[in-house]
């Protein structure tokens, strides 16, 4: 292309066809470098708190198991507590 910048722009009417198409998608490519940097930085961060939230629902899960686990061993002891007050009860209607 012939002395196209800033400073000097090139004289469209002595551009050939090719030229002046060479140079429109010049200029589509320099406007959309901008947008696809965006869209791969916003990709980029949507993946990061997609991430976030999977290690959040971990630890949430883990959390819950543990919770889970101490309310059946905590429902185990109210059971043979109970089962030991009926007992003792029997025992002391029999007296």
């Amino acid at each position: 292309m012939k002395s196209d910048s800033p400073i000097a722009l090139a004289d469209l009417t002595k551009m050939t066809e090719d030229e002046r198409e060479l140079l429109v998608t010049r200029i589509r490519e320099r406007r959309l470098a901008p947008v696809r940097a965006y869209e791969e930085l916003t990709l980029m961060q949507a993946e990061a708190r997609k991430e976030k939230l999977e290690d959040m629902w971990e630890k949430q899960m883990e959390l819950f198991g543990k919770d889970l686990a101490r309310a059946d061993k905590a429902m185990e002891t109210l059971e043979k507590r109970g089962t030991r007050l009926r007992a003792i009860k029997l025992e002391i209607e029999e007296l």
